[in-house]
């Protein structure tokens, strides 16, 4: 008896992980069109187009991703709920977070991806991923207005939180590669000097606990790009393993990093 009881719940314990695996879920749960009464407090995300494989939804302390287990397309036109944790963050650090949603098709392409502002006193966000962009509402109404502004992001502020270290070996190589990296960004990007040091300091604000470990990084990014304005440049990018990098930049400041490192307090 107590053997048919085990085999009863081995059988049951199955049947709910098929059904879990049938979502295609990890982290996020679906939620269809929620009663307006039994909504919670986050983010819920909609797909509106067919050929999104995987949608996810980050901070700078998670990442949630929702994807079928079988690789095929996510279906559109549902809600899923993003859980609690932005609010939760914001309710307990009593902030506005900073995050982002985006989908990625099959080849892990990115399709598309945007930035908003959560805080708890909004209560719920409905974010819709579509074929011509990412919009925020505070209504899951059709048709709602998307009354929620996106945040602009610098890609190249992730990238030096990431390549950079402090305090190790190879942590000043790292920082000219790094440099090397915000120059062809400064020289190409079409954004400007204002919307640039906006979305730098918003970025900046976003890091909380890690903003002065982060400040340490850019300020050795910074030695290294202002030292790539005068004569030492080519002898930095030999020894820092840039060899094949051809100088295309002057000696003046580059507006767009200038505009980053006044946000950052650099001037």
């Amino acid at each position: 008896m107590k053997h048919c009881k085990k085999l009863t719940l081995l059988l049951i314990a199955a049947l709910l992980l098929a059904a879990a695996l049938m979502t295609g879920c990890t982290g996020l749960t679906p939620a269809q069109d929620a009663p307006a009464d039994t909504k919670k407090e986050g983010i819920y995300v909609r797909l509106e187009r067919d050929d999104a494989y995987a949608v996810y939804l980050n901070s700078d302390s998670f990442t949630k991703v929702c994807e079928n287990a079988d690789g095929t397309p996510l279906k559109s036109g549902e809600w899923i709920f993003a859980g609690e944790d932005v609010a939760k963050l914001s309710q307990e650090e009593n902030r506005s977070v900073l995050f982002t949603v985006g989908a990625s098709g099959s080849d892990d392409t990115l399709l598309e991806e945007a930035s908003f502002f959560y805080d708890i006193a909004k209560g719920t966000l409905y974010v819709t991923v579509g074929a011509e962009g990412v919009t925020c509402s505070t209504s899951g109404e059709p048709d709602a207005m998307a009354d929620v502004p996106p945040v602009l992001k610098l890609a190249i502020l992730d990238e030096i939180d990431e390549t950079v270290t402090v305090g190790v070996s190879g942590s000043s190589l790292r920082a000219v590669q790094a440099a090397v990296q915000l120059i062809d960004w400064g020289m190409n990007t079409g954004l400007g000097a204002d919307e640039i040091g906006e979305a730098a300091s918003t970025w900046l604000a976003a890091k909380n606990d890690g903003l002065t470990e982060y400040l340490q990084k850019l300020e050795m990014v910074d030695d290294a790009y202002q030292k790539l304005l005068t004569d030492e440049a080519r002898d930095m990018l030999d020894s820092a393993g840039c060899a094949g990098v051809e100088i295309t930049w002057g000696s003046q400041p580059i507006e767009p990093i200038e505009a980053i490192m006044q946000a950052a307090g650099l001037r």
